[in-house]
């Protein structure tokens, strides 16, 4: 049998599907600014913690950062969604209750 590949790792750990694993990954890579750590890496860097769900990958990156694993310079934190204003939906001319159901 073949060695699983990262993303199968994350995801039967974390309970989540290969693709929201690999889209993980995906995402502590692009933390960083133009060289990207090798997933093998990332999961060193999540083995040695003790996560109870899967973090945010921004969280993984600035552990990997801060640990001396990878220290290429890193790229903003993204904003959170709940961080962005609401939208006013009267003021987009639709009615207050029209979506709800």
């Amino acid at each position: 049998m073949s060695n699983p590949k990262p993303y199968e790792i994350i995801a039967s750990q974390f309970g989540v599907s290969n693709e929201s694993a690999k889209y993980f990954l995906g995402q502590v890579q692009k933390s960083f600014k133009k060289v990207k750590p090798p997933q093998a890496l990332i999961l060193e860097c999540m083995a040695g913690q003790d996560f109870e769900s899967l973090p945010k990958p921004y969280h993984v990156a600035e552990l990997m950062y801060e640990g001396g694993l990878w220290v290429i310079p890193m790229n903003p934190e993204p904003k959170d969604p709940l961080d962005e204003p609401e939208l006013d939906f009267n003021a987009l001319g639709f009615e207050e209750d029209e979506f709800e159901e």
